[in-house]
């Protein structure tokens, strides 16, 4: 065997050692947290009223960090924070309220159609299946943003509930129009977010 094709077959293997460690680590990382949407409870692992640090324990399945989108003062002591998962891509946004090391999660939103409710409802669910789905649900048209969108409510705003986010459907130019989907689903507690 000559040098260069050692040197080669070395190079070679090395890079095929390197891949398989680089595809090892980004198959560490979750695309999505599994689990069911339980409105007004929880989506997958992460539950209204838990501890910022245990959420965040959660979130480090999803790798590659987290944003901060939003930082607002409550009074002197408590603040609300909002953090998109993971940084590159958002599949959930968080939400938390309090003071400094006693924060609670308040906000969960969840981005991906993988995170269902027990009847099959999440992202991607068309409105006609929600609303034949949930009965009780008040929907309202949102003119902020553009598109304007529907939310619909599942529970009383006063106590912990769910609301489903539906885009309005898109016409496409020589295509039948797509029918309007829910795009997020945020289970929240009863608090004032902006």
């Amino acid at each position: 065997m000559t040098r260069s094709l050692a040197r080669a077959l070395a190079a070679a293997a090395l890079g095929a050692a390197c891949l398989s460690a680089t595809a090892a680590e980004a198959t560490s990382e979750a695309e999505f947290l599994p689990g069911r949407i339980v409105p007004g409870k929880s989506i997958g692992p992460l539950r209204l009223g838990m501890s910022e640090q245990a959420a965040r324990r959660i979130l480090r399945r999803l790798g590659r960090g987290s944003r901060l989108e939003k930082h607002i003062r409550k009074g002197t002591s408590s603040e609300y924070l909002e953090y998109t998962h993971p940084y590159v891509f958002t599949a959930y946004t968080i939400g938390y309220l309090g003071r400094p090391g006693k924060r609670r999660v308040v906000l969960i939103i969840s981005h991906v159609d993988e995170n269902k409710t027990r009847e099959g409802v999440g992202v991607s669910t068309t409105e006609a299946k929600l609303v034949r789905t949930y009965r009780r649900l008040a929907c309202k048209l949102v003119l902020v943003g553009n598109p304007s969108r529907t939310e619909c409510l599942l529970g009383s705003r006063s106590r912990p509930h769910t609301i489903f986010a539906v885009d309005p459907g898109y016409a496409i130019s020589g295509r039948p129009p797509l029918p309007p989907r829910v795009m997020r689903v945020l289970v929240q507690q009863p608090f004032k977010r902006f």
